[in-house]
């Protein structure tokens, strides 16, 4: 019977800190410079293998996202299905919470999530550069949003340089009830009237300085100078967010959403109740900047290892622990008691989409590697003397639902070519709510 899998992906949203439109190419494409900055408003995308589908099934938590192969979430994954041979089902489970045509690249966002998310279903070992070339293929922004971070972004998107981290500030985000078209925009935008471009430039300037204020003072749009001028209630919005203390507001993307830098908390949740108030104003949502390539969250949470060697009963192990989520990885360290010593020893694991490594300490102590349909070998110290054996696994299946996330082993002990046991163990890691 085949396992369905499951992985878990984030797909974050994106401001400009400077947006300049430098030419109109012969193709009709324009070509750009700007600097692209992760915001922590994120949708979550719950993407499975599936035994009983065909194709990809997209599912979503709002009704008016059309879930055919228009989707960019398709897109990607029919991408991924068709470069490498892929015959089994995908549903995709999106849960939106990106406002939707509202320049915050959530459309773009969404099929990175999906390429890194069957990246990690497959493990097809794509690195971010093979996942961004791919990327491209989908839209000039789904490079950008594989990566995240900070970037100076030029040529059609795609051409990307890592900045420093920018420093941390409340950002507050409001959209208005009307979209506007991208296309519309870029087909209205008159480069020949435009008199001064912003600076991009300075704005990367302030970034290596770590200047906030450097930052927000240069901060420009070229493209306001058409959708301001066709909704004017985008200036209303930037004028209050100004009104209240922003170190600045300006429009993300062709708009409509307007952010704000406040370097006080407190005036940026003042704005979004006087926003709300505004009949025009659709989704008004306070964050921060998001800075996913020094991301690194930690968490309080519960591990149970239940292992079963041959037709032994069943091994069980509870233990309070702490968990470290880097993106890819999760590493989890738990105290218990040397049952040899009755000392206190500390257990490590780091987790991946196909790799295990677990050490031991103790009186007993040991450092495995486990990863799928590969023999490693494994080294036991004992008070008696050194072990060594084998491990051939067979099965590694990792999910990822909620607050949970579980590992699947199954696969056999060798000592000296000889099959010692054969073992299945259940690794899972509950949060603590």
């Amino acid at each position: 019977m085949a396992i369905n899998k499951t992985v878990r992906e984030k797909a974050y949203a994106k401001v400009n800190l400077g947006l300049d439109v430098l030419r109109k190419r012969e193709d009709g494409y324009h070509e750009v410079k700007m600097v692209m900055q992760t915001i922590g408003i994120c949708d979550e995308l719950i993407i499975s293998t599936s035994a009983d589908t065909h194709g990809v099934t997209l599912k979503a938590d709002v009704d008016n996202l059309p879930l055919d192969d228009t989707n960019l979430i398709v897109k990607a994954a029919n991408l991924i299905i068709e470069k490498y041979g892929i015959k089994q089902g995908i549903e995709v489970k999106l849960i939106k919470n990106i406002p939707m045509s509202a320049g915050l690249a959530g459309g773009s966002s969404d099929a990175a999530a999906t390429l890194r998310g069957m990246n990690r279903l497959f493990g097809l070992g794509l690195t971010d550069e093979e996942l961004c070339r791919l990327g491209v293929r989908i839209g000039a922004d789904v490079p950008y949003c594989i990566r995240g971070g900070t970037y100076l972004a030029e040529g059609l998107g795609e051409i990307l340089t890592k900045l420093p981290d920018v420093p941390q500030c409340t950002v507050l985000v409001a959209k208005p009830k009307f979209g506007v078209s991208t296309g519309y925009v870029y087909q209205n935008l008159r480069l020949d009237q435009v008199r001064k471009h912003p600076d991009v430039d300075a704005v990367v300037d302030c970034v290596k300085k770590n200047d906030l204020k450097g930052i927000a003072f240069n901060m420009e749009n070229i493209l306001e100078t058409v959708t301001i001028r066709d909704y004017p209630f985008i200036q209303i919005i930037k004028d209050i967010m100004n009104d209240f203390g922003a170190l600045k507001a300006l429009m993300s993307g062709s708009g409509p959403t307007v952010f704000g830098l406040f370097d006080n908390k407190a005036n940026a949740e003042r704005a979004a109740v006087t926003l709300r108030d505004l009949d025009d104003v659709g989704d008004v949502i306070v964050t921060c900047f998001e800075n996913l390539n020094s991301d690194e969250v930690t968490k309080k949470a519960q591990i149970t290892l239940k292992s079963v060697m041959d037709a032994d009963e069943p091994s069980i192990e509870v233990h309070d622990c702490i968990a470290v989520e880097r993106r890819g990885t999760i590493s989890v360290s738990y105290r218990e008691k040397d049952p040899e010593t009755g000392s206190e020893i500390l257990n490590t694991m780091t987790i991946s989409d196909r790799r295990l490594d677990y050490s031991k300490a103790g009186s007993t102590s040991t450092h495995m590697v486990i990863t799928p349909d590969e023999a490693t070998s494994t080294i036991y110290r004992t008070p008696f003397g050194n072990i060594i054996i084998d491990i051939i696994c067979h099965e590694y299946v990792l999910n990822e639902i909620a607050d949970r996330i579980m590992l699947e082993l199954d696969y056999d002990v060798m000592q000296g070519g000889t099959n010692v046991n054969h073992c299945n163990m259940t690794l899972e890691i509950e949060y603590n709510i």
